[in-house]
């Protein structure tokens, strides 16, 4: 193991740096499907993990977007009155109210995975095919081993 990753200091350098960067250098100029809505990226996030997280409740939500609840609040009450949202109480704990995705939610979800697939695939096209192939499993490894974390 390089000694560099022994350094804490140095492991939450890259971290810190990486992420950004990475984000930065994908999605600059992504241009997300907003249909008939002017949804700002925040927005669209959300719609994104209520999508992957299957009917999460807000605090999960949250946790996802590194948001406070107070933050968020609008941001949920803004896509609900869109109807691109709808909150149903948790059969489990009636004190959770669990966000589901419309059918207009997930058809403007499914256009913007859609969209950033081919983004991305148009981003890497410059990249050699050994390149694309360690993108592609550094990305699988980072987010396996991040579920762990």
């Amino acid at each position: 193991m390089d000694s560099w990753l022994t350094n804490t200091d140095s492991i939450a350098a890259i971290a810190l740096t990486t992420f950004p960067l990475f984000m930065y250098k994908v999605f600059h100029d992504f241009h997300h499907e907003s249909g008939d809505f002017d949804l700002n990226k925040t927005q669209i996030k959300a719609l994104m993990v209520i999508y992957f997280e299957n009917s999460p409740y807000m605090t999960k939500v949250c946790y996802h977007m590194n948001m406070e609840k107070g933050s968020l609040t609008p941001v949920i009450d803004s896509l609900i009155e869109m109807e691109l949202v709808q909150r149903s109480r948790n059969p489990d704990d009636r004190r959770k109210l669990n966000l589901n995705l419309t059918d207009r939610g997930r058809k403007l979800v499914l256009e913007n995975l859609h969209r950033a697939h081919e983004h991305i695939l148009d981003k890497m096209k410059h990249l050699q095919k050994d390149e694309r192939q360690r993108f592609e499993k550094a990305l699988l490894d980072l987010h396996e081993i991040t579920l762990k974390l």
